[in-house]
């Protein structure tokens, strides 16, 4: 058999120590042969110090799949678990062990302290905490808790203070009753800005005002702002009536209804209040008092009123004369 690259040769290993010396020459045609049976002949035909670029790539594109399979499989894994909701119930779980530890260690919560509190009871303000024997006061939300507290209808704001290691703080600020709503036969407390802080079987004693209809709890404010500069208007109004949302009657005690024109109360109840101290206007004679239009001022009398005032223009009638008497 004809060797490569040179003579034949018959001497036992001579064919290893001719190819050992041709595949490690680096030039020519036995080269060429070295690197095209390098991966076969690997580890007997290398020697130390020689270029080994192919053994590299041959060695790390199979790692490569590895780590790529490996991660690929780790993706679809939590996928997985993810979608049968394994993971979530496996946070929660260690949330609950993590909680569990914490208020074990003394950071349960065992003490509150309530700042501010008038009108609402302990159980309201305890179901917005939304406290239970597990609950720590690391892991406890206070801002979530706060916005549970301002949904309470007597509560305007609130604020939730920890106080390691065990203890809560609240601070309330209350919704003060400024005047009771009825709408549609229905009685509301509201606050100054018309919310409703409860139902009302009963007008309740005392000296809120009432404002009826719809609108009137929202825009109560202002009217009721306007009308204390006005004391003797004030002390005489029994309720303030909205109408259709745009203006106000005034019911005094006495019956009187006073039609207030939109937008310009004052004018109207400092004209009132200038009437009445030179013709006693509000005394009762007077069924209401229009003063819609600025230009003017209607009053329509009582029936009784209007009598006496017709009976003051009827000519007396002329007595008759017997007869020789002069004329």
């Amino acid at each position: 058999m004809q060797p490569l690259g040179g003579r034949t040769s018959r001497r036992k290993g001579q064919k290893k120590r001719f190819w050992n010396g041709h595949s490690q020459a680096g030039g020519g045609q036995a080269s060429g042969i070295a690197l095209s049976l390098f991966t076969s002949w690997q580890g007997r035909s290398q020697k130390p110090g020689h270029d080994r670029p192919r053994v590299h790539s041959a060695r790390v594109m199979p790692r490569t799949w590895r780590v790529a399979a490996v991660g690929f499989m780790a993706v679809a894994g939590f996928y997985g678990l993810s979608s049968g909701g394994y993971v979530g119930r496996s946070a929660d779980f260690a949330t609950k062990k993590i909680s569990t530890i914490i208020v074990s260690a003394g950071f349960a919560v065992n003490r509150i302290t309530i700042e501010g509190q008038d009108r609402s009871t302990n159980a309201e303000v305890m179901k917005a905490l939304g406290l239970d024997r597990s609950t720590s006061t690391l892991a406890f939300n206070t801002a979530e808790a706060q916005d549970r507290l301002e949904k309470l209808p007597m509560v305007r704001r609130a604020q939730v203070m920890r106080l390691l290691p065990s203890q809560l703080h609240v601070v309330l600020e209350e919704r003060v009753p400024y005047a009771v709503w009825q709408n549609h036969s229905m009685l509301h407390l509201v606050d100054q800005d018309g919310i409703v802080i409860g139902k009302l079987k009963k007008r309740p004693q005392g000296k809120l005002p009432l404002v009826v209809g719809a609108g009137a709890a929202k825009n109560a404010r202002d009217l009721l702002s306007e009308l204390s500069q006005w004391p003797g208007i004030q002390s005489k109004v029994q309720a303030a009536v909205r109408v259709a949302d745009r203006r106000w009657n005034l019911k005094l005690h006495n019956g009187i209804e006073i039609q207030l024109p939109e937008g310009d109360e004052a004018r109207a109840l400092k004209k009132i209040t200038e009437l009445d101290g030179t013709h006693a206007i509000l005394s009762g004679d007077s069924v209401s008092l229009d003063l819609r239009l600025s230009d003017r001022v209607t009053i329509r009398l009582s029936d009784d009123a209007a009598s006496r005032r017709d009976s003051a223009f009827v000519t007396p009638a002329r007595k008759r004369r017997g007869p020789g008497q002069d004329t």
